[in-house]
């Protein structure tokens, strides 16, 4: 069957227009064939759990099992939790969790979620503090290399090293580390002494590093706003290979500077990570009421994990506050609706911490 010239002339339209789209995706498909590809992706968290292990919240088996749902719907591979009730090394330490704490968390808790998934990382309480942080990674994605405790003042703020467990990795001995720093400063409206620890610490990182590399640090900043000098002293020093970037802020675009969450909570609603709970002293006598109303909680990450120079990189849009869905000022993370997760979840978050937990996701791409 022979073609009309209509329909010969439209052919050879499609064929001419095909042929310039080519041409000119020609440059983005010879530099798509370079890009690496992304290998793995990474979930890091970051979480106060508020006096977890000294019974305030509840019995420990009862919060083991809150954290269970919350690690079961989460699925983190590094867990960073901060203000852990103080474990005493041995019956003369200070400190009201049990001995051996840290293996409950993680037998009772963390591989009760997930079969064998998690190690923690060495702890320490130098500062001699009730309160203290520990560190979970998969390890099966992850094996640990150091710890270091970077400032022992008011709390300890320690810095573990791991390595991501590459396929080949007995073979070829080629790996990239990751440096995680967990935090958390002194609270209050006065911010002189987190403010000093924040100080502390960018020197000590400065005294172990010519350059930012694959560096998170996370916890809870206790901040009141980006203006604050602490914030600034993270963010906005002088040096620009020591500043630490908020993701929200520099690569999302969701935020912007300065913000004062203290002052107008409203504009930062999706981010707010105190409090859970709307009524003062429930569920429990620990913590604070009020609904979400302040920001505390935060995972900076360093530029080089901004732009994924070096093996890892932030997934942008990634970063989240679980189980907020921007709408619980003056509610609590429980009272419905809120569509951000199941109600069994916001149930465990309610009664876990009055903090919620924060998340982002790393890409992993090769050398």
């Amino acid at each position: 069957m022979k073609l009309s010239i209509n329909q010969t002339t439209m052919t050879r339209m499609v064929r001419l227009n095909y042929i310039v789209i080519l041409l000119l995706c020609a440059p983005f498909f010879s530099k798509c064939k370079t890009a690496p590809a992304q290998r793995d992706v990474i979930k890091v968290m970051s979480y106060n759990v508020l006096k977890y292990g000294d019974g305030c919240q509840g019995p420990g088996s009862e919060m083991h099992g809150y954290l269970k749902t919350i690690i079961g719907y989460t699925n983190p591979d590094i867990l960073g939790l901060v203000k852990v009730e103080a474990i005493p090394a041995n019956s003369d330490a200070k400190g009201k969790a049990p001995i051996g704490f840290a293996d409950s968390i993680l037998n009772n808790a963390l591989n009760a979620a997930s079969t064998g998934k998690y190690a923690y990382c060495p702890f320490s309480n130098a500062a001699n503090d009730n309160n203290q942080t520990l560190l979970f990674y998969n390890k099966h994605k992850f094996g640990f290399s150091s710890m270091v405790t970077l400032v022992s003042d008011i709390t300890d703020i320690n810095m573990y090293k791991l390595y991501y467990l590459e396929a080949n990795l007995a073979k070829t001995h080629d790996t990239a580390f990751i440096y995680f720093v967990l935090i958390h400063t002194d609270s209050g409206d006065k911010s002189d002494d987190r403010d000093r620890q924040m100080t502390e610490l960018m020197n000590a990182l400065r005294k172990r590093f010519s350059t930012l590399s694959n560096l998170i640090v996370m916890g809870d900043f206790n901040l009141r706003k980006t203006n604050e000098p602490g914030y600034q002293t993270l963010t906005n020093n002088s040096e620009k290979n020591y500043q630490l970037i908020d993701p929200p802020f520099i690569i999302d675009k969701r935020a912007s500077y300065p913000a004062n969450w203290e002052k107008h909570p409203e504009r930062f609603a999706s981010f707010l990570t105190t409090s859970t709970r709307k009524k003062e002293k429930q569920p429990n006598e620990c913590g604070t009421g009020g609904g979400a109303k302040a920001w505390y909680d935060h995972i900076f990450i360093s530029p080089s994990m901004a732009v994924g120079s070096n093996y890892y990189h932030y997934i942008p849009r990634s970063y989240s506050t679980v189980g907020n869905d921007g709408k619980r000022i003056d509610a609590s993370v429980n009272d419905l609706p809120n569509p951000s997760a199941p109600r069994y979840v916001l149930d465990a978050l309610y009664h876990m911490s009055n903090k919620y937990p924060v998340m982002l996701q790393l890409g992993v791409t090769p050398k």
